[in-house]
């Protein structure tokens, strides 16, 4: 009986860990992103999962590096040739853009997922 019990205890804290994982997973970077057109520097980034197939910038889709999302998903990096850029997500479709390039000062706007 004692088995049982302790048997039953466990299935019901596994089952409250996995519901509480999933509650608590951070929602998919999935999808285009854009931002920046009216003030002259638009953004476009194409993201597939949690990783970054393609950002427009300059009239061109320079070759992309690397791109890392955060432990807690809530920050994505990425580098292309020419740059780099940190997203962090401000709602499930806005996030606050920082852009670093060669020969430009560092920007910061917003981008929303389209």
């Amino acid at each position: 009986m004692r088995a049982v019990r302790c048997g039953g205890l466990v299935a019901l804290l596994l089952g409250r860990v996995a519901f509480a994982g999933t509650a608590l997973a951070a929602p998919s970077w999935d999808g285009t992103w854009t931002g920046g057109w009216e003030k002259g520097d638009g953004v476009q980034i194409v993201i597939a999962g949690d990783r970054v197939t393609g950002v427009y910038r300059d009239g061109d889709y320079p070759e992309i590096l690397s791109s890392e999302v955060s432990p807690e998903g809530g920050m994505l990096v990425f580098w292309w040739v020419g740059g780099d850029a940190l997203l962090r997500r401000i709602g499930d479709r806005e996030a606050g853009i920082s852009l670093r390039e060669r020969g430009r000062p560092p920007r910061a706007f917003t981008v929303k997922r389209e």
